[in-house]
């Protein structure tokens, strides 16, 4: 098979990272860091992250417990991935903004070709060692790049199926919506998009120690689904904008995260892209793992389990339209 990926040199960085410390807290990376991603920064704000804790092995950890046949949050997530992409064929798959592969390496196991592209080198040369010790060099392509720029890389129409996990929290709107148009052109025409983010954006309001939020979402547990999620997404846009930055600030208790959504805006950013077959739903995916929000106490799980607002886990699934603008032949 003919290599698809074209990997230029990375240029050399001109941004100034001191430019992005506060004042206010000079020792506070993790305040940079999140400056430099809302500045569009990305490689520069995870440079930061791999230096200052063990980013990396971190990432690898969850995939070295499922090889292990050990269960985690990664393989719960995995689990529901999978459900949305075609096995009864082997299939070119892309793993974008895959870290140290764990996505791609997973599709490979399953017999397919998978790609990954991720902006730091460091997780993409510990990709490449844990692929060739699995003996799956041959089914596992991994390029440093960045994900705004798909086109640069890929030959058009090349993939049959992309995933994206744990990405989007991680970038600004107008980012994503590049990525989403880079994988217009990189994908067949019908080609599957799955997008899973973590977390939801109003996940971490239905923690029980949250008393004075709890109070004010309880009287609204009766209502449908639908309506529950209008009342919340209400709130948050009125009565509660001048609360706006104290919970923004809460539900980024995690590296990294200045985009986290519900399933109502990840579908707005899809159509916006011209996909078709939009399909998006939140849930908590990995139960036993990670369970902040309200499966932390039996009552709150009680009164909010079932509300999709204030599931962890938000997904989208799309097609890419028959006639999408920039798709070519795909390569033999």
């Amino acid at each position: 098979m003919p290599p698809a990926v074209m990997e230029p040199e990375a240029a050399a960085s001109t941004v100034d990272i001191n430019d992005f410390i506060d004042p206010a807290r000079p020792l506070s990376w993790s305040a940079q860091m999140i400056a430099l991603l809302r500045s569009g920064h990305y490689r520069e704000g995870y440079e930061i992250l791999a230096e200052k804790m063990p980013f990396v092995e971190n990432m690898l950890r969850p995939f070295a417990e499922r090889l292990e046949g050990k269960q985690n949050y990664w393989t719960g997530t995995y689990d529901w991935i999978k459900r949305f992409i075609d096995d009864s064929r082997p299939l070119r798959i892309l793993d974008v903004g895959c870290g140290v592969g764990s996505g791609a390496l997973e599709f490979a196991l399953e017999g397919h070709q998978a790609w990954g592209i991720d902006v730091l080198d460091c997780m993409i040369e510990r990709g490449r060692e844990v692929a060739e010790s699995l003996g799956l060099s041959q089914r596992v392509h991994l390029l440093t790049g960045d994900i705004r720029c798909l086109e640069k890389y890929f030959d058009p129409a090349f993939f049959d199926a992309v995933v994206a996990c744990d990405i989007f929290e991680h970038l600004d709107d107008e980012s994503i919506l590049r990525v989403l148009g880079g994988l217009k052109q990189v994908m067949r025409p019908g080609g599957t998009i799955v997008i899973q983010t973590s977390p939801g954006r109003y996940y971490y309001w239905f923690d029980p120690a949250r008393k004075k939020m709890i109070g004010l979402l309880a009287p609204l547990a009766w209502l449908p689904d639908r309506l529950f999620t209008a009342c919340v997404r209400w709130l948050d846009r009125w009565p509660l904008r001048r609360l706006r930055t104290e919970h923004t600030r809460f539900y980024r208790h995690e590296p990294g995260h200045i985009n986290c959504m519900d399933h109502i805006h990840l579908r707005g950013l899809l159509k916006q892209t011209g996909l078709e077959r939009i399909h998006t739903f939140a849930v908590n995916a990995h139960l036993g793992f990670k369970d902040e929000g309200c499966l932390k106490a039996g009552w709150t799980k009680r009164l909010f389990g079932g509300k999709s607002v204030a599931c962890r886990n938000v997904f989208g699934i799309a097609k890419v339209p028959q006639d999408a603008r920039g798709a070519g032949t795909r390569p033999a």
